[in-house]
């Protein structure tokens, strides 16, 4: 089978087992720590991809090491699928995992980048404002980028807006030159 049409079969079989036990948004946060995991940690590649280690210990072992980082469901994924693991095969399965989630919760992803860090109450009214200009529930991912000088750069899914000083300058600069 190839490892496309497999990763999608496997990331619907996960979200419907998330969503019986309600648990959807905990196994998509707890796949991005495996994402992150996976591309860190070379300890932890190799347990997965160790053939010298049974499923059983692998499960064993993630269960142990993952407990109160990641969902258990998201844990006993990676034990059953731990026989044909593969790197590409879990970040295939995310991406499929992360597309249905967002299309069936109605979700928007956005990453704004910011010249200097946002309190809590400053994050909560920005996500706020997005969700009601947006009409929809939003995932807010906040970068700060030191080369900005002010202002705000948003991703919203795969439209990029960019409200920072210097694109307001170079546009002022523009209207100059052209009158």
């Amino acid at each position: 089978m190839r490892l496309n049409s497999r990763a999608k079969k496997l990331a619907v079989i996960l979200l419907q087992s998330a969503k019986e036990s309600n648990k959807a948004q905990e196994v998509h946060v707890s796949l991005k720590k495996i994402i992150l995991l996976l591309r860190k940690d070379a300890r932890f590649r190799l347990l997965l991809l160790s053939k010298r280690i049974s499923i059983e210990k692998k499960t064993t072992i993630l269960r142990n090491v993952l407990d109160h980082y990641v969902d258990q469901l998201v844990i006993e994924f990676l034990g059953i699928i731990s026989k044909e693991f593969s790197l590409e095969l879990v970040k295939h399965v995310f991406k499929v995992y992360e597309d249905l989630y967002k299309k069936e919760d109605g979700i928007v992803f956005v990453t704004a980048h910011l010249a200097h860090t946002l309190d809590d109450s400053e994050i909560e009214k920005l996500q706020n404002k997005l969700e009601s200009s947006l009409n929809k529930k939003t995932e807010l991912n906040i970068e700060v980028s030191r080369e900005l000088l002010g202002g705000i750069k948003l991703r919203i899914e795969n439209t990029f807006l960019d409200a920072s000083v210097k694109n307001q300058m170079n546009r002022l600069r523009e209207n100059l030159l052209q009158s």
